[in-house]
């Protein structure tokens, strides 16, 4: 057997080392690059040290190690290298130097970073009493650390436990003494204001006010210190405090398209009349606060909205609702515009059957307010809202009407300039007045929804002259462009409506109804190839549902055909 075997020569042997090598050399060149970091990993110089190691390059190794003791001060593999180069050269100084670090110092402060990492993550995860003991264990072996004790009361905050966050404010201030951050102070003031303590909340917000003078303006975003008051992942409800001492706070609710990644409802306007916020607000456009009751707004927001002298609620159509079913529960002064929950089994939208409503079919019956509430009394759905459901549970409202203003009339109070008059008059309770019906011929909100009453009794012409109309009164609304093309149609001037479509998708190539219309009319003219073409097209640019059901609509048409 011994003579059958293959024996390397040394040159061979050493080749064989040096590719090796050079693999192992090349794969951590390709790892380095491929992480693109500034700094190396701590694999990266243990990696590259073995490698020298191997070509007995010891001194080379050591002081890459070194380097990277220096960089990962905390690693316990690069240590661990270095103790084994330190053994082999008996270097008795350098173990007696990182021995401790390694044996000692490492392990617990590994415990400690991963408790910190543990606690991070339970609050990701909102499992507030879990994370709660975690960081208590930290603190524990930290007990001086200022950023652990600062982030005790932050964790709190994060729980909406304000009596624990007041608590543990109050022992960091004593702990921190005459260091305490403005931010410090603010929060506490403004948990004292939530618990309902608001003769100390004043006094703390003028002390920092006073003390704090030059960073307050770094605390408040826009004007206004954020505080969540609620949150259930799908609903929250927002506390905006002011800059400045203020004893009028505004209850708001946001419309259909608003999200909490967004400002809250009427909020630039109201930032102008320097007013504190309540603001309910959702995650996603599909949630109409059916996870949120009335007892649970109720307690999140009474004892804080005592503390103000003058109460307002106000929202237009979802935050219309929200205004009269929630803001109905303090006491305060109501103005809803266009109310109704698009969720309603009786009441809503067919779009939105697919959610369950657990509100009341009804609103409680509420004789004892006045809500203000305006509509437009020509909107069928509106109209049908107000009668069946609004009036019986709010016998005293004021009902104030504006005829072809639509559904969306916070837009139409806006197109005719009167929408800030109302809210001041509002604020200032005072008598909303008759405004000159002349001003509607500033709206293009007017125009669109005269436009399509005139196209419901078959005044299709009139309908598409209110609609140009529209048009050159906001050339970039979407929606008098939509109208166009389906008048267009009707009227069977197919050319035009093909060019007006295509114009429409120039201006809104997200808009995915006009893109279903032009895929309709290409359709309904036979040319099948083009209206696939076109809903591919529209598939770049959105990622709708409709289109994609159109699109194995059209497919299966196509197929079919094909049969034939």
């Amino acid at each position: 057997m011994s003579n059958n075997k293959i024996l390397f020569t040394q040159e061979e042997q050493n080749t064989h080392k040096n590719n090796k090598n050079k693999d192992v050399s090349t794969q951590i060149a390709h790892d380095i690059l491929t992480q693109k970091r500034s700094v190396p990993s701590r694999s990266n110089y243990v990696d590259v040290a073995k490698l020298l190691k191997r070509e007995n390059k010891v001194n080379q190794a050591t002081k890459l190690l070194q380097e990277g003791a220096n960089i990962h001060s905390m690693s316990l593999s690069i240590h661990a290298e270095l103790m084994k180069i330190y053994i082999r050269k008996k270097n008795l100084k350098a173990i007696a130097m990182h021995l401790p670090r390694t044996v000692k110092n490492i392990p617990r402060r590994k415990e400690s970073t991963l408790y910190y990492k543990l606690y991070k993550y339970l609050v990701c995860k909102r499992h507030y009493v879990e994370a709660d003991e975690i960081l208590q264990l930290v603190i524990k072996k930290d007990p001086t650390n200022e950023m652990l004790r600062f982030e005790f009361t932050q964790l709190a905050l994060a729980e909406k436990n304000w009596p624990k966050a007041i608590q543990r404010i109050e022992e960091l201030v004593q702990f921190l003494g005459e260091e305490v951050p403005a931010s410090v102070l603010v929060d506490l003031s403004i948990a004292y204001q939530i618990v309902g303590d608001h003769s100390k909340a004043e006094l703390l917000f003028a002390e920092c006010l006073t003390k704090y003078k030059e960073e307050i303006p770094n605390l408040f975003d826009n004007g206004y210190r954020k505080v969540v008051l609620f949150d259930n992942g799908e609903s929250r409800i927002e506390f905006y405090k002011y800059i400045e001492p203020t004893k009028t706070v505004f209850a708001t609710f946001d419309a259909i398209d608003k999200t909490w990644e967004r400002t809250p409802f009427a909020f630039n306007l109201l930032k102008r009349k320097q007013v504190d916020l309540i603001s309910l607000r959702r995650r996603t456009t599909k949630n109409y606060h059916q996870d949120l009751s009335r007892e649970e707004y109720y307690d999140t927001v009474a004892k804080l909205a005592t503390g103000y002298d003058k109460k307002f609620s106000y929202g237009t159509s979802l935050g219309g609702y929200g205004a009269l079913y929630f803001g109905s529960t303090i006491d305060c002064n109501i103005l809803a515009l266009s109310p109704r929950n698009s969720a309603h089994p009786n009441h809503g939208s067919k779009m939105r059957a697919y959610t369950e409503f657990t509100h009341g079919l009804e609103h409680p019956y509420n004789p004892g307010i006045s809500p203000t509430i305006m509509y437009d009394p020509k909107d069928p759905i509106d109209s049908k809202y107000m009668k069946k459901v609004i009036q019986k549970a709010y016998p005293n409202a004021k009902f104030i009407y504006f005829p072809y203003a639509g559904h969306r009339i916070s837009i139409y109070l806006s197109q005719v300039g009167i929408l800030k008059d109302i809210v001041s008059k509002f604020m200032a309770e005072e008598e909303i007045p008759n405004y000159e019906r002349v001003l509607r011929s500033k709206s293009t909100e007017y125009h669109r929804i005269l436009a399509i009453h005139c196209a419901r009794t078959k005044k299709k012409n009139w309908a598409l002259q209110l609609t140009e109309q529209s048009i050159q009164l906001s050339p970039t609304y979407d929606r008098p462009r939509l109208l166009k093309v389906e008048l267009l149609r009707d009227l069977n001037r197919i050319d035009e409506a093909f060019e007006a479509a295509y114009a429409g998708l120039e201006l809104f190539p997200r808009y995915t109804r006009m893109h279903l219309l032009l895929i309709s009319l290409l359709e309904q003219q036979d040319r099948l190839p083009e209206a696939i073409e076109a809903v591919d097209h529209a598939l770049q640019s959105s990622k709708s549902a409709k289109l994609k059901e159109k699109r194995e609509e059209l497919l299966a048409k196509a197929e079919t055909l094909a049969t034939i």
